[in-house]
């Protein structure tokens, strides 16, 4: 079968747990998955190894990780000659307004216009939300911004964003690694 990079950046770990269940799911069906955390700097990903490549990260105060966009920079003229998908994963992925859907595309959008690479699918999904990591400055803060804004945050479909919470939807994973694995698999 195929070999399949997936190389993500994760701040508090939601998005590895993503591309772990994705590896699992890709080596389920023979495929040879290489896992790198391009957050830590301890690894290399050696992208002339892999047939495919999926790319994760996941979108703080708006944007994806810098070591997310320094590496698809590095490696683009390799990834265009792969197959690619790039996962992002967001808070805004998870809204159930329309707005929030925008804001999650506009985030997409920004990644792929500064780093100039077209993957072959795209995928965002809901991370998480760890409240109780948070400094006790970090949740006032959040505490009070959710009263000021309450009624705006409801309007656009926001979660309650004072509690740990976790919005991955993991069926839409599963149904994003089949599709994956078929594009592998008509090569």
């Amino acid at each position: 079968m195929s070999n399949v990079l997936i190389a993500y950046a994760t701040s508090e770990g939601q998005t590895a747990k993503i591309c772990n269940v994705l590896a699992r799911q890709l080596e389920a069906v023979a495929h040879h998955v290489q896992l790198v955390d391009l957050s830590s700097g301890n690894q290399s990903p050696d992208v002339d190894f892999a047939d495919a490549v999926v790319v994760a990260g996941s979108v703080h105060t708006g944007k994806h990780q810098d070591s997310l966009i320094r590496f698809v920079t590095d490696h683009r003229h390799l990834l265009t000659m792969k197959r690619t998908a790039f996962l992002s994963v967001s808070i805004a992925a998870a809204a159930t307004d329309d707005s929030g859907q925008q804001r999650a595309d506009e985030q997409v959008h920004t990644f792929l216009e500064q780093t100039g690479w077209q993957p072959g699918q795209v995928e965002k999904l809901g991370g998480a939300f760890r409240y109780s990591t948070f400094s006790r400055i970090k949740r006032w803060t959040f505490r009070l911004a959710q009263r000021l804004f309450r009624k705006e945050l409801d309007q656009e479909g926001w979660p309650d964003l004072t509690t740990d919470q976790e919005y991955t939807d993991w069926k839409q994973l599963e149904r994003f690694g089949r599709e994956f694995a078929a594009t592998l698999i008509s090569r």
